[in-house]
């Protein structure tokens, strides 16, 4: 007897098996998941997590091409792992939500520059272009290894008023008197993207530390031995 068919459709019926319930399973689970009203950032009632806003997702695609992930990771290790929280790279660990609506997730290879998880809690996206310009411009920082973009920028003439989106760049690394650094819009966008990065909400997975948690005054239960 032949059993070369009854052996096709075996492994055939195993392969399906696998895929419906290490792919389709998880995608039915998670793939349209919202965010619920019960993760909120402090006071302000903001749903955590949220979607890139504005020009931030074009700006997502522009650190991928210029391999950003290559020396910036985008993720905080927990306490127990390392010195990110002490270091205000986060105030928790990051989680799977954090990273429930990108496209894709750029975790990173290599820490060569500093985790950037949060880079919107610690600079504006005016920081951030500059930063991208010359790195070597901010304050304290004459040191840094980073290269500069400067190709997402333009020089031009100042012709009569200066333009109000000439950046504001010390000396000595401005330019020549008489011209301006004007960021392009691929610039603005690669900054709208790193300023809107944040993990700024608990979560179950990684609740707030004992000293931010609620203190409740329930009374010991009767047949506790604290009451005995």
């Amino acid at each position: 007897m032949n059993s070369g068919p009854l052996v096709f459709l075996g492994l055939f019926i195993t392969m399906a098996l696998s895929w419906l319930g290490f792919v389709m399973g998880p995608q039915l689970q998670m793939g349209d998941m919202q965010p619920t009203t019960n993760i909120l950032i402090g006071a302000t009632g903001q749903v955590y997590p949220h979607t890139e806003p504005g020009t931030a997702h074009q700006g997502a695609e522009i650190y991928r091409a210029e391999g950003c992930a290559s020396c910036h990771t985008q993720q905080v290790r927990p306490r127990e792992a390392g010195y990110d929280i002490s270091r205000g790279w986060g105030i928790r660990r990051s989680t799977a939500v954090d990273y429930l609506y990108a496209q894709s997730v750029m975790l990173g290879q290599h820490r060569v520059g500093p985790d950037l998880a949060n880079a919107g809690l610690r600079m504006d996206a005016n920081a951030v272009l500059l930063r991208l310009y010359n790195p070597r411009a901010l304050p304290n920082n004459s040191t840094s290894i980073m290269p500069p973009y400067s190709f997402l920028f333009e020089r031009h003439k100042i012709q009569g008023i200066p333009s109000a989106d000439a950046l504001r760049i010390p000396a000595p690394y401005g330019p020549l008197d008489g011209y301006e650094i004007i960021p392009r819009p691929e610039a603005i966008e690669l900054a709208n993207y790193i300023a809107s990065l944040r993990q700024d909400g608990y979560l179950f997975e990684a609740p707030p530390p004992a000293q931010l948690m609620p203190k409740t005054n329930a009374p010991a239960p009767t047949n506790s031995p604290a009451t005995k």
